[in-house]
C-alpha cells in the first residue's frame, strides 16, 4: 500500500470520526450507569462503574473471616502454624473421587 497525502487525511478522518463514537459511548454509558467516572492522567481512557458493581465491591468483604486470616498470619510469621497432611490428603482424595464419578460415562454404552 502506498502511503500519500490522501491515505493520511482518511487515516485523521477516521481517526476523528473513532474519538466521536467513542466521545459519546462515553457520555452514553455515564449517563446510563448513574456511577462513577474514573479518568486516567492525560490519557483520553474513561472507565464507567455501576452502582451494582460498587454495592459488589463493598459487600464481598464480608466473605472473609479477617481475624482467622489475621492468626494464620501470626502462626505462620512466628513459625506456630502446623500443616496436617492427613486433612490435606483426605481433601484431595474426596475431590478426585467426586471428578472422577461426576466425569466417567456410563458403562455399555
Amino acid at each position: 500500500m502506498k502511503i500519500d497525502s490522501s491515505n493520511t487525511s482518511q487515516i485523521a478522518a477516521l481517526q476523528e470520526a473513532a474519538q466521536q463514537r467513542a466521545a459519546q459511548a462515553d457520555a452514553q454509558a455515564t449517563s446510563t450507569t448513574g456511577g462513577t467516572t474514573s479518568t486516567t492522567g492525560g490519557s483520553n481512557s474513561t472507565v464507567s462503574l455501576s452502582a451494582l458493581s460498587t454495592d459488589l465491591r463493598t459487600s464481598g468483604s464480608s466473605d472473609i473471616d479477617t481475624a482467622k486470616v489475621a492468626s494464620i498470619k501470626a502462626a505462620l510469621n512466628d513459625g506456630s502454624y502446623k500443616v496436617d497432611s492427613g486433612k490435606i490428603a483426605d481433601g484431595m482424595l474426596s475431590s478426585t473421587r467426586e471428578l472422577m464419578q461426576t466425569n466417567t460415562p456410563p458403562a455399555g454404552g
